[in-house]
């Protein structure tokens, strides 16, 4: 019986190939898209989940407002974790990793025998750090690598690019040129995917104290340390949670307490996902908002397909009603029917499976660089992973053909002889509610889409209070430009192609500026402000102006060491109505002399995510950044100018740049792939849902033959027929459109609201996107209609 099932099965497939067809393309991209973005959401949920007490280890964060600004630090003092050891019993050992320079911008330079390079990923780590965080050892072994100071661990990737394929042990690498490594330990590939992202890990508290400049052992100065915990298993992290406010304000010094600073702790488990902090983090996070967008995204297209599957069904099905009646005269039974078409649905989604296995291989490339992810096609053969994908595509055959079986089945004999079952049929909606969730569904992507480009359009061109256009940035960050800094500038003023010429430490309104603690005259409380360092010619190069008072003039000798210049901004928080004047203390045991020279407008040195705030520019020389505004017209002969100028000066290390307009725009990344995401994916749902359309269409049409014909033959035109044929569906639009728009404006104004300059929701976008639809389902619907109001009468109504 089985076999003739089969056989039953594939000769109505074959019968009608063009639906078979379309149905089985709709499932297969809903299946792709869902499997694919389901292994997407399990490797970015995956992080930190291959160490064996991972769920017990917690990293230490703070909160700190500043001038009313909540700021999140992903970091904590260094004696934090440790007195958490000593005075609560469920914390059971502690660790903290530094990075050299963080805030300076500088690169350490490690050097071995011939091989120097500058290393971004160099940290110093305490000797418990192995204890809490099991990774495997290639060579040497975690009990002994920190055994004694001025250790150092090196990954995989870092072990062969200094020593090849030689074991390393015991061999010394230097840092700076000053400190010597002991190499006591080489690292295996990680087990899975962490947030802790180092090449190095070197052990040297003496190092640490040097370059903070005091001894860190019980001083709670410098929130610089990745500071981790363990809690006893079984222990509940709230409960401890709850213990840290009186544990801050005990250790805390004022200037943190008084500016309601926190300590939280967080799960490791939660830090690739849940993490938005204002200060970097080891590694490039990810974003949960994007998991949820991306499952909704996944799910939503997945539900699409179903409803294709279902309609086309049901509309396929109703057609088979003779063949219901004949076999249910001849005995079959209901369960041998439901078991049929069953059958029938799952063989189209066996089928539409197979088929999203090459999708999948074809399209993950295309996604990897659209959701800026590396997944590995090996992974598509993961056991785990085609299970998991094999049982969501039954589920999903299931789902989509368990309505229609049971309503096939159903049908008695009598009524489907005489054709009284199509009848019947007409008065069920649920099609039309099917219908009315995929164009839902679809224009909720598609207002999304043109929501989130208009976002992008607007802090793209939004003025950011600084000149952006023509302005190249020259990378000086551990180049040895200092002492060449003038010679470099002055070759470069001589460039008729060069207007001006500049230096600051920040990556003007691309990241974050870090906080430093100062005493301000006039305020009782100490601070925390961000504070950036620039030089001469800052002001024309960006094209910024001052307020009040003056900027850093040469003529002044003094402003290089006992200056600073302050934003607008500034002198709101302290409500200084002369702040000319005033003097600005660095820090415990700063020079109380430093006194503010000039007010100048305010712009956005941060992100456009955040709002304008105070803020503090020193002088500094070119020590990071090198700023140059250029003329207009053909910059590549300018460009090539600067590059053989610093070939000249700066003969070691390599010239790189890069232009501040273009560096803005890959500020807003993550953004911009959201929109491809939602671009991306609106037009798939869109197209699965024509595919439906079409096939619904012609059914329509096809059933419709004879009272269009009835209709010729009463003097009806094929323009009328078209439009009756059009209204069908042109109201199922304007329903969907009722409904999603309500939904997308509660959902995408709450993505708005993480803006800190965002735009207001045009009611235009969801005139746009209906109007896109109707256009689309109009051409789409078109064709068959066209076809019927063509028909001949004479052919349709022959039987009659």
């Amino acid at each position: 019986m089985l076999k003739n099932y089969i056989k039953i099965a594939i000769r109505n497939l074959t019968r009608n190939s063009l639906y078979s067809l379309i149905n089985i393309i709709g499932l297969a991209i809903g299946l792709a898209c869902f499997v694919l973005i389901a292994i997407y959401v399990k490797n970015e949920t995956g992080y930190d989940r291959f160490y064996t007490n991972a769920e017990n280890i917690y990293r230490l964060n703070t909160h700190v407002d500043v001038n009313g600004v909540q700021n999140r630090y992903s970091m904590a003092h260094y004696p934090a974790s440790f007195d958490m050891v000593e005075e609560f019993p469920e914390v059971e050992a502690a660790a903290t990793i530094f990075k050299p320079f963080f805030f300076s911008n500088l690169l350490p330079t490690i050097k071995y025998e011939d091989n120097e390079y500058q290393e971004r990923k160099f940290y110093l780590a305490d000797s418990s750090l192995f204890s809490i965080f099991d990774f495997d050892f290639k060579y040497g072994n975690r009990e002994k690598a920190f055994e004694n100071s001025n250790s150092v661990v090196l990954s995989h990737e870092a072990a062969k690019k200094y020593f090849g394929e030689t074991n390393p042990l015991g061999k010394l690498i230097t840092f700076q040129d000053t400190v010597s490594f002991k190499v006591t330990g080489v690292l295996e590939p990680f087990r899975g995917k962490t947030h802790l992202d180092f090449d190095f890990l070197a052990h040297s508290k003496l190092l640490i104290n040097q370059l903070v400049g005091f001894r860190i052992d019980h001083d709670y100065r410098g929130m610089w340390y990745y500071s981790y915990v363990v809690l006893k298993p079984g222990s509940d992290p709230n409960q401890t949670n709850a213990k840290l406010p009186a544990f801050v304000a005990s250790h805390y010094l004022p200037r943190y307490t008084e500016n309601n600073a926190a300590l939280k702790l967080q799960s490791i488990q939660d830090i690739h996902l849940k993490s938005d902090f204002s200060n970097a983090d080891m590694s490039v996070n990810g974003n949960i908002q994007y998991v949820y967008i991306l499952s909704s995204i996944a799910i939503l297209v997945l539900i699409i397909a179903c409803i294709n599957f279902m309609n086309l069904s049901i509309a396929r099905y109703s057609n088979r009603g003779k063949e219901v009646g004949i076999r249910k005269v001849m005995g079959a039974q209901k369960k041998n029917l439901v078991f049929q078409f069953l059958g029938e649905s799952l063989l189209i989604a066996l089928i539409s499976g197979i088929i999203s296995f090459f999708i999948i291989w074809i399209a993950l490339p295309i996604f990897n660089d659209l959701a800026s992810t590396q997944i590995d096609s090996k992974e598509l053969l993961n056991p785990s992973n085609i299970v998991a994908a094999a049982l969501v595509t039954l589920f999903a055959g299931l789902i989509a053909g368990l309505y229609p079986s049971f309503v096939m089945a159903s049908f008695q004999p009598v009524k489907v002889l005489k054709g009284l079952h199509k009848a019947v049929n007409r008065k069920i909606d649920l099609r039309k509610g099917l219908v009315v969730g995929q164009f839902t569904v679809s224009l909720i992507l598609l207002i999304g889409t043109l929501i989130i480009s208009d976002q992008l359009d607007f802090m793209r061109n939004k003025d950011m209070g600084f000149n952006k256009e023509e302005v190249i940035v020259v990378r000086a960050i551990g180049t040895g430009m200092p002492p060449n800094y003038a010679t470099f500038k002055e070759r470069l003023l001589r460039e008729s192609g060069v207007i001006s010429v500049t230096n600051l430490s920040h990556d003007m309104g691309q990241k974050n500026l870090p906080y430093f603690p100062m005493i301000v005259e006039g305020v009782e409380d100490e601070q925390m402000l961000p504070i950036m360092s620039a030089g001469y010619d800052f002001l024309e190069t960006f094209g910024l102006e001052m307020e009040e008072g003056r900027y850093f003039d040469i003529e002044h000798p003094s402003d290089s060491t006992l200056a600073v210049v302050i934003n607008e901004a500034t002198a709101r928080a302290f409500n200084w109505e002369d702040p000319i004047g005033r003097k600005i203390t660095f820090g415990e045991g700063g020079n109380p002399n430093i006194t503010v020279i000039g007010v100048i407008e305010d712009f956005n040195f941060d992100p456009l995510r955040n709002k304008v705030s105070p803020v503090i520019i020193s002088f500094a020389p070119a020590f990071s950044n090198i700023a140059i505004k250029i003329k207009s017209g053909d910059y590549r002969t300018t460009v090539a100018h600067i590059e053989n100028t610093w070939n000249d000066i700066i003969q070691d290390n390599p010239f790189s740049f890069y232009f501040l307009d273009e560096a803005l725009n890959q500020t807003y990344a993550s953004e911009e792939r959201l929109a491809k995401i939602f671009k991306t994916f609106s037009g798939l749902a869109i197209f699965v849902a024509c595919l439906g359309l079409f096939a619904l269409a012609s059914f329509s049409a096809q059933r419709r033959l004879k009272e269009i014909g009835v209709r010729k033959v009463l003097g009806a035109t094929e323009p009328s027929l078209v439009l009756l044929m059009y209204k069908e569906f042109l109201i199922l639009v304007v329903v969907a459109a009722v409904l999603a728009s309500p939904l997308s404006y509660y959902l995408f104004d709450g993505w708005l609201d993480s803006f800190a300059y965002r735009i207001q929701i045009n009611p235009i976008v969801f005139l746009m996107a209906l109007a896109l639809l109707t256009i689309i389902a109009f051409i789409t619907v078109g064709y068959q209609s066209l076809n019927a109001a063509r028909s001949n009468p004479t052919q349709t109504l022959r039987s009659e």
